[in-house]
């Protein structure tokens, strides 16, 4: 009976149907938008670093027995703590590569080769660095790393810059692992920028492999740190420098930074916070996801109400439908009463009607939605919706399906909800004046 009377005033629940479809395609839009800000920026800070890492560092200040040093007693303790898969000791030294003319001054990492596999370092043919490639004086280069290969001379020009006018990614200006190409590490660049003296002795060093574009050894060159204190201690014995204070602090500071990889993202904060406890200086991405959640939660509740504006509209045309129903099936009523069903039979009738009113605008409110989604998409990849979302190549609108399954399920609450008032007024009707009634 209820499907009956669905279509019985075919036009009319037609138009009611749209205004439930409107209601919904506004909030899951609104909603979507909000999420595709949060996913875009949640894949920023993955490229920014690993949310399920913790970088700790040296603490700095007050006398020789509070300072808290990096160091292997350190390692120790980290990988004790609850969830911590691997802590990752790094060392970094500030040093050049010389190709021809040419110079490249960048930061040197020092990596744990038995640890490789947790440091996710992945080359630009998306396969992994291997414990080989670091070995024998090998190393693998930040992708944008290539670029920065300048005669000091003439200084920086566009060619150094690893984008397009258009900001795309452009190929390497060339192949830094060709066996032709030939590289040499120095520590001492002063010689290069007109410093006077003797040409530095340059150390020969292979490179095996380019990282993958993005995350936070764009501008580095990764090695092996048993390498990297090898090559440097011998460019103090050839070039017979003193060591400075930072290397006389080395037996204490044994590393610049340790990485601490935990096994799930949820726990990253529980183990920054016993880190902080022991007296170190903690940062993780998460910090920054924490707070992205908050700002893109608000942005949402605001989208959502602003949706939900437009749902108030159309459960007051639910209930308007469903009340001049009653006024029109006033015989009908009666006849019902009369024959003897039951109030709550009545009541389910109405209740029917309304929940099959929203539930049908709520399915075809998502269907409209997704291809709403999608336009918005297509124009935000065509630079059409350029400075709005988080970034280039991110979708503007994400629907996920508990979105969609809430969307439905919300309309259906709404026409149930809008259809009470005139359920109940049936229910009250007078069973003889209903019959009286033409």
């Amino acid at each position: 009976m209820a499907g009956g009377n669905f279509l019985r005033r075919k036009a009319r629940t037609m138009l009611t149907v749209a205004g439930v479809v409107i209601g919904t395609m506004a909030v899951v839009i609104m909603i979507s938008i909000g999420q595709g800000l949060e996913q875009g920026y949640t894949e920023q800070l993955k490229s920014w670093g690993s949310l399920t890492q913790v970088q700790v560092n040296r603490s700095w200040g007050g006398s020789d027995e509070e300072q808290k040093y990096l160091d292997d007693e350190l390692i120790t303790s980290l990988d004790k703590i609850e969830h911590v898969v691997a802590s990752l000791p790094t060392t970094r030294r500030y040093a050049g590569l010389v190709r021809g003319r040419t110079i490249c001054e960048n930061s040197f990492i020092g990596v744990d080769m038995t640890k490789l596999q947790y440091y996710k370092l992945t080359l630009d043919n998306g396969e992994p660095v291997t414990s080989e490639m670091l070995e024998n004086n090998g190393y693998v280069m930040g992708y944008n790393t290539v670029f920065d290969f300048y005669n000091p001379k003439k200084g920086w020009t566009e060619d150094n810059s690893a984008y397009d006018d258009e900001g795309n990614p452009k190929p390497l200006p060339f192949d830094p692992t060709n066996d032709d190409t030939r590289i040499k590490m120095v520590f001492d660049t002063s010689y290069y920028w007109g410093g006077g003296g003797n040409k530095p002795k340059g150390y020969d060093i292979y490179c095996n492999g380019v990282l993958k574009q993005g995350g936070e050894y764009n501008y580095s060159i990764i090695m092996d740190m048993k390498t990297l204190d090898t090559l440097y201690k011998k460019y103090l014995k050839d070039s017979r420098v003193k060591e400075n204070d930072r290397d006389n602090d080395a037996n204490k500071n044994k590393y610049d930074t340790v990485y601490v990889e935990v096994d799930n993202m949820n726990n990253v904060t529980a183990v920054q916070k016993e880190i902080d406890a022991m007296g170190y200086n903690t940062w993780s991405a998460t910090e920054l996801l924490e707070n992205v959640k908050e700002q893109m939660a608000m942005i949402q509740a605001v989208l959502g109400g602003i949706g939900a504006i437009s749902f108030l509209v159309a459960a007051i045309g639910i209930s308007n439908t469903m009340v001049m129903s009653t006024y029109e099936r006033t015989r009908e009523i009666g006849i019902m009463k009369v024959l003897g069903c039951k109030l709550s039979n009545i009541m389910t009738l109405f209740l029917l009607e309304a929940a099959i009113i929203g539930l049908c605008g709520g399915i075809l409110g998502i269907g409209f939605s997704y291809g709403v989604s999608a336009i918005l998409n297509y124009f935000s990849a065509s630079g059409a919706l350029s400075g709005i979302g988080a970034g280039d190549g991110m979708p503007i609108s994400v629907i996920p399906l508990w979105l969609a399954i809430c969307g439905a399920i919300f309309s259906t609450l709404i026409g149930l909800i809008s259809g009470f008032y005139p359920a109940l007024r049936a229910t009250r009707l007078s069973a003889l004046e209903a019959i009286k009634n033409e």
